[in-house]
């Protein structure tokens, strides 16, 4: 063989070489891409229920339809589930990350909000009240979502509460349902303490509205709870109206917890209510 046939079959192996690794590269790109905030999607197992207290002269009730029937204990409908990462300031728009930089940060978004049942777990339960005028907690020593440090930082719970008076939308921090000092971060936004929101070229950054559940909680953890000094309740029942609850339960993309350790987890959902006379 001759000397420069040897160096075209060189030539030719270094470009073989060369596009295979080019290739490489843009395979872990388009990856990036799909996956967004994970490289892996999480699985979870998800038993959903609730229920109610209330103080004494007080009747808080639970129901799974507008029309009852009516108990103190509902069990929401199962849910074999996948979470995966999205955002959302509002609980109306919902956002999934659909490109991450080499250093990790996501630097773009697409609406996911006609989909929202393939990321996350939604569901709507009703609250009854009693023959007098009700203010209504969360019972934050009956709640849970997950035993997992990791996961419980990410979490984030929704709730949209329809009354004659109006809609309240909530959205809190899961922190306060058991500990999350072992969690870590890693921040995966340009920005720190912030979510995704409608923007005028699509979407943008906003404040993270997120707040504690303990500063909308009664206090206790048996059948007989009581006032916690400085609580707001999450709304208002006149006597005999039912609320609409719509629950979200979803990991916030944007949050420096949700990350990669955080994956297949499970999610033990328990929805919790307290109400005392308004």
């Amino acid at each position: 063989m001759s000397v420069s046939n040897i160096k075209d079959i060189l030539s030719s192996r270094r470009r073989m070489v060369a596009a295979a690794a080019w290739m490489l590269v843009l395979v872990a790109a388009l990856s990036a891409a799909t996956y967004a905030w994970f490289s892996n999607s999480r699985y979870t197992n998800v038993t959903p229920v609730a229920h109610t207290v209330s103080d004494e002269g007080a009747d808080l009730q639970i129901g799974l339809s507008a029309n009852g029937p009516w108990d103190t204990t509902a069990t929401l409908a199962a849910a074999d589930k996948t979470l995966y990462p999205i955002s959302t300031a509002d609980l109306s728009r919902f956002w999934r990350g659909t490109f991450q930089n080499a250093a990790g940060i996501t630097t773009d978004y697409a609406d996911c909000t006609a989909r929202l049942d393939d990321y996350a777990l939604s569901g709507t339960l009703y609250l009854k009240g009693s023959d007098s005028a009700l203010n209504v907690y969360l019972y934050q020593g009956q709640m849970s979502v997950t035993n997992d440090p990791q996961l419980l930082a990410a979490l984030r719970l929704g709730l949209v509460i329809t009354t004659q008076s109006g809609t309240q939308t909530h959205i809190f921090t899961c922190d306060d349902l058991g500990n999350t000092s072992g969690a870590t971060s890693r921040r995966t936004t340009a920005q720190d303490g912030v979510v995704v929101a409608p923007g005028v070229s699509g979407w943008t950054y906003t404040a993270d509205p997120a707040r504690a559940i303990s500063a909308y909680s009664m206090d206790g953890t048996g059948d007989t709870p009581a006032a916690r000094a400085g609580a707001t309740p999450i709304c208002t029942l006149a006597a005999n109206e039912v609320a609409s609850v719509r629950y979200v339960v979803y990991m916030e993309g944007c949050d420096a917890n949700c990350i990669d350790e955080a994956q297949a987890r499970d999610v033990v959902l328990q929805l919790a209510f307290a109400a005392a006379k308004a």
